[in-house]
Formats: C-alpha cells, structure tokens, sequence
C-alpha cells in the first residue's frame, strides 16, 4: 500500500503537471500561425489528457495495490478451491479496444470533417495524424500472453485481433528468468507506476521488457504464477 505522504507528493505532481499542460507553449515560443497554433493545441491537449490518465490509473493501482507475492499467494489459493482449468491466456479487456476504438475515431472523424467542409488545414491534420498515430502505437504496445505446455508466446494485441501470426516465443527451458523491471520504480515512482508493471524475459544473451499497463494487479499475478508455476526459482519479484 501507497504511503500518506507519498500519496500526496503524487496527487501534487499530476496537478503540476496538468498546469503545465494548460499552458499555450506554441504561444509562448512565439508561434503565430493560426493553423499550427490550433494543431499545436489539439496535440498538446491529446497527449496531454493520455498523460494525466495514465498518472491517475497507476496512483490508483500504488494506492490500492497489494504486494505481488501476497496477491501470487491469494491467487494459488483461489485456484486451489477452483475446479476450473487454470487461464492460460492473458489480453486486455474488451474496454481497452473500445477506448483505443474511440481515441482513434476522433483525428478520423475530424479529417473527413475538413474535408466535407472544405475547410482543409494541413497543419491540423497532421497533428491529427500524429495523435491518431500515438494510439495505434500504445495500442499495439499492449501484450497478451498465452501459456501453452512448453513455451509462451507473447504478441501484439492489436496483432491478435486481426488474426496476424506474428508473435514472439520463449521456450520454458530458455528462460534464465523472470523479474519486474528493476529500474521501473526508480524511473516511474513519480508517476505513480509499479514495478509489476514492467515484467522483464531474460533468455541466454538476451532480455526484453513487456509493459503490462492494460492488467490489473490480480491479472499480473496470475501471469507472473504461471511462469512460476513452469521455472521455479527462476521467477524473482525482488
């Protein structure tokens, strides 16, 4: 559980951080033009509102947020008391589409907007474009993970849903380890972002990080139990 005082410093830092959003920088750095002032505002207010969400969703996860072994350890129970087989695929919730769906729609919506009206501002719909390219990016950021009988394989969900066979696959008996970013709490305490969220796969000579943003900390576990359940000692938390 988040500490009072470090709850605090947290709210205050997203506040700070939603002043400086506020702030009309392209006006400030002495940028007239009328058409990059209104692109330069959508983007700024775009990036700005996918910033403070996400700053919100992880103070909530550090406020309320168990420590990942306890939460493993609830996790075994629950699925010892349960007769039904045990969840072997991970992927975000139908939600995380239909957010990315809508945030996606709106630069959509506004091109074909400018150009039903005739009213077409190429400085505009490049920051459109830009937006539009940003969820598509996290979009595609988003993993999900499906544990077979010797291997896991790790892709795209956006690659996912469109049926694509592009994935990455770690065999169990490659796997030297399994461990929350250790670098994650130094980088992103401020912002309110758990190690857990960042699981890192060390294989011989080589390591790859997944962010894990679009779980929460009960969907985390059972991912970091089903690796534990296949290495062992392998899978550190600390």
């Amino acid at each position: 559980m988040m500490q009072r005082k470090e709850m605090i410093k947290n709210v205050l830092i997203i506040f700070g951080v939603f002043i400086l959003l506020m702030i009309p920088w392209a006006s400030v750095f002495g940028i007239q033009d009328p058409g990059l002032l209104e692109a330069a505002g959508v983007f700024q207010r775009s990036a700005g509102f996918v910033l403070i969400t996400a700053m919100v969703l992880h103070l909530i996860y550090r406020a309320y947020g168990k420590p990942l072994t306890q939460e493993m350890k609830e996790e075994e129970i629950r699925e010892a008391d349960q007769k039904d087989k045990k969840q072997l695929l991970f992927k975000p919730t139908i939600g995380f589409s239909v957010m990315f769906l809508f945030f996606i729609s709106i630069p959509v919506l506004a091109i074909i907007f400018q150009f039903r009206d005739n009213k077409i501002d190429f400085g505009f719909i490049i920051a459109l474009l830009g937006v539009m390219g940003l969820f598509i990016w996290l979009w595609y950021m988003m993993q999900v993970f499906i544990f077979t009988e010797d291997s896991v394989q790790i892709k795209s969900h956006l690659v996912y849903l469109f049926g694509i066979d592009r994935k990455t696959v770690f065999r169990y008996a490659d796997i030297t380890s399994v461990r929350p970013d250790a670098d994650a709490e130094d980088k992103l305490n401020m912002y309110g972002y758990d190690r857990r969220h960042r699981i890192m796969i060390s294989t011989n000579g080589m390591t790859q990080t997944y962010v894990l943003v679009c779980y929460n900390p009960d969907i985390i576990a059972k991912i970091y139990l089903r690796f534990k359940e296949k290495l062992g000692d392998k899978v550190r938390l600390e």
